[in-house]
């Protein structure tokens, strides 16, 4: 091997092992946390008290680490790399939880209220941000948050339209605070509101902002609610991606109509693969142990992520932004649930 070829070779390898010893420090951090986040999840007193996923616990852990500790600035570049990279790979694996013909299991009916839900949520987080002087990247998020499938869809659509950090943050702390109100809420309301098992499923899956919350309020109705919460919610989940395809239209258009210049990103390819990992999930089958393995992935992997949000978000940004944001997730939270439980009695 000649010395020119050895030398071409050896500089992407070098290259290669100071990017990751750049990144070691923080992924370790965020990997480290993101076991402690799954520890204080399954902790029997906290979930006897209140209930929270491990995404849930690994965003908190992260913003009071931040808050609390002065973190060295060798871990920044791994926590970036976190964010970007891993909770990325956590939405294409996402796909192994959706089922196409699962989904196709509630229905007409079920469909049209979940498909009504989500769009009029992204519609009026829009309407009432322009109203509250908000900017249209907060809006969409917030909306796209609570109407799809909380933190993963925030991050999904920002892949789309390019929002600023505390937009980001401040979403995602929107759709965790009302979606866990929710996740609490609903068993308690149900048995006051008459619900059948039927009705109260397709209130919950269609309208609770996160995955775990939707699923952890079915069951806390009964066994069979919960599946078929999972059922309406991994629906909406489903409906990622001709939301960011249409955003992606829309933020373009809405550029060149302010004379803005185009912020918006190409396609989100993550988003596409995501479409990918469902047709192999609703089309191929795999060893149950391999799918078992790929679900426990995929969990880890966003809760790493999550981590890494938490660590990323600047609290003082995010208070800087003042009530409107939370006017505006209490408002289409209500919205979604409102909407969703009267489409819920009508298929009841």
């Amino acid at each position: 091997m000649s010395l020119s070829v050895a030398s071409s070779l050896y500089i992407p390898f070098r290259q290669a092992s100071n990017r990751l010893a750049s990144v070691l420090p923080g992924l370790m951090l965020c990997l480290g946390l993101a076991g402690l986040s799954y520890v204080i999840s399954a902790w029997p007193a906290l979930n006897r008290l209140v209930p929270l996923s491990a995404l849930t616990v690994g965003i908190l852990v992260g913003v009071l680490l931040r808050l609390c500790v002065a973190l060295p600035a060798q871990v920044e570049p791994g926590i970036r790399w976190t964010l970007h990279y891993l909770l990325r790979a956590g939405i294409v694996l996402l796909g192994f939880r959706v089922v196409v013909q699962d989904l196709l299991s509630v229905g007409l009916g079920g469909l049209v209220l979940v498909t009504t839900a989500v769009v009029s949520t992204i519609v009026l987080a829009i309407v009432l941000g322009r109203l509250l002087g908000l900017p249209d990247t907060l809006s969409v998020l917030v909306g796209c948050g609570t109407g799809i499938c909380g933190a993963s869809a925030v991050v999904a659509v920002d892949g789309v339209i390019r929002a600023r950090e505390q937009d980001v943050a401040c979403a995602i702390a929107m759709v965790t605070v009302f979606g866990t109100i929710a996740m609490f809420a609903y068993p308690a309301i149900a048995p006051h509101i008459g619900l059948s098992e039927a009705a109260y499923s397709a209130w919950a899956g269609s309208s609770i902002h996160e995955v775990a919350q939707a699923v952890a309020a079915g069951f806390a109705f009964d066994d069979a609610a919960g599946v078929q919460a999972s059922l309406y919610k991994l629906s909406r989940v489903a409906l990622l991606v001709p939301a960011c395809a249409v955003l992606a239209v829309w933020w373009r258009r809405r550029a060149a109509t302010r004379g803005e210049s185009d912020r918006a990103s190409p396609f989100p390819l993550f988003v596409a693969l995501f479409v990918v990992v469902v047709g192999l999930n609703s089309w191929v089958s795999m060893p149950a142990p391999l799918h078992a393995g790929l679900l426990r992935l995929d969990a880890a992997l966003l809760a790493a992520a999550m981590v890494a949000m938490g660590l990323q978000t600047r609290p003082p940004a995010v208070l800087g932004l003042g009530w409107r944001p939370l006017a505006l997730g209490l408002a289409v939270a209500i919205w979604i649930s409102a909407i969703s439980l009267g489409g819920a009695v009508l298929l009841g």
